[in-house]
């Protein structure tokens, strides 16, 4: 890669990643090219040249983020070899997280944005669906008898875990993993 490539994919992922940092302080429409300009430390017409459009950035940024944030506890999980330990860790992980953590709201902000813009809430989607299917694989290969429905439930689980949390941060997950834990339990062959 050429220093003049390698600098463009630099500023590139400053620009990302400061649009992504400014849409849990801001919220979805508060980040703007010049704030993004101003937190990437460039010139706002860069910002364009990049990546096209606001709208576009938000989008890059947002799916970045969500795909980052699920893949990395998913990762946790699924290095292990039970799958009730598995459920038990990912849950575990995604309860370190402060509900006011700015992956957390970045999530929030990205669904809702994301029920105005199909491309987003397309783009979101193909990421969930391949951390469903993730799942049910894994599920599969340990012996659960049906790792699509394991998987689906847990995903939709998570999904209205982590919503319940960012209302009321005293929610523990211990209900939630017993529950789902007993399911993968009974799942298995």
């Amino acid at each position: 890669m050429s220093n003049e490539s390698s600098h463009r994919t630099d500023t590139r992922e400053k620009i990302i990643e400061a649009a992504a940092s400014l849409i849990p302080e801001l919220g979805w429409g508060g980040v703007s090219s010049r704030r993004v300009a101003e937190r990437a430390g460039v010139n706002t017409g860069v910002i364009h040249y990049h990546v096209g459009s606001i709208g576009e950035l938000r989008r890059i940024a947002a799916v970045r983020k969500i795909r980052a944030f699920f893949l990395d506890r998913i990762g946790e999980a699924l290095a292990q070899t039970d799958p009730a330990a598995a459920v038990e860790t990912l849950l575990r992980a995604l309860s370190a997280n402060d509900p006011r953590d700015p992956e957390l709201l970045l999530l929030y902000e990205s669904l809702v944005a994301a029920s105005r813009d199909d491309r987003l809430r397309a783009e979101i989607a193909a990421s969930l669906a391949e951390l469903r299917q993730q799942l049910s694989d894994w599920f599969a290969e340990r012996g659960v008898a049906r790792p699509l429905t394991v998987a689906v439930t847990l995903t939709a689980a998570i999904d209205g875990y982590l919503l319940q949390r960012s209302l009321d941060p005293t929610l523990e997950p211990g209900p939630l993993i017993d529950g789902l834990v007993g399911l993968v339990g009974r799942q298995l062959t």
